[in-house]
């Protein structure tokens, strides 16, 4: 039965879903700003939608790509890094999700797909930069900068639980899933946890260098 809701609050709470779950943008816009949106709202309202999947420590993984056309934001359940730690190798990483609503990066697919037999056309006609974000609630633990990628491989697949799938066995089933592989000249690791736990400690430092000056102060030994 289909329900009609009249409370201006719900409709938005619900429309706030929807931008986030893929949230598309113009090239011109901050994507982290547009309608109000900070990176941490962002990320909390990611973490606290419930789509069925268990992750240790309520962990989300986020991916922001930043096209020619715009930006988008999506949902990650796997993320992979596959090469680029060693000196010299080439910046690898794979990522998959549940098939969804995902244009620009279907798009980004799409065209390394028609430029597959010449790599140097498909790099110049496709790159883009991504950004993953792993968090916990609406901290930022980890996050990798991707710059100048292009998707290498992309495949869809259904996942089963083997013979409980077919079964109806409850929490069992079928999964369509789109698999990508990035390529990318450079990345950049992110650290938050550190850089927060650093500037606390400048802060701490600050505030204990003006509570002595204050105190000296008052012992007239300015």
């Amino acid at each position: 039965m289909t329900q009609i809701y009249n409370d201006s609050t719900y409709f938005m709470q619900k429309l706030k879903k929807i931008v986030i779950a893929s949230l598309i943008v113009s090239a011109g816009l901050t994507i982290f700003f547009i309608e109000g949106y900070s990176p941490s709202e962002i990320i909390a309202e990611e973490a606290g939608e419930d789509k069925g999947y268990n992750f240790a420590e309520d962990t989300v993984i986020t991916g922001i790509f930043y096209f020619h056309e715009g930006s988008e934001i999506t949902r990650f359940e796997v993320f992979r890094q596959t090469s680029g730690f060693s000196a010299r190798e080439t910046f690898v990483f794979e990522l998959d999700k549940i098939v969804g609503s995902t244009p620009l990066l279907h798009k980004a697919a799409d065209r390394s797909f028609l430029f597959r037999n010449s790599p140097a056309e498909q790099q110049d006609k496709t790159e883009f930069d991504v950004k993953i974000v792993i968090s916990q609630g609406s901290e930022q633990k980890r996050a990798f900068k991707y710059t100048d990628c292009y998707v290498s491989d992309n495949s869809v697949l259904t996942r089963t639980d083997n013979e409980e799938g077919w079964t109806l066995v409850r929490n069992s089933g079928f999964a369509v899933v789109d698999k990508f592989e990035f390529q990318c000249q450079d990345m950049d690791p992110l650290n938050p946890v550190y850089d927060a736990m650093m500037s606390n400690n400048d802060k701490s430092n600050t505030e204990s260098s003006i509570d002595y000056q204050n105190k000296q102060k008052s012992l007239g030994r300015q």
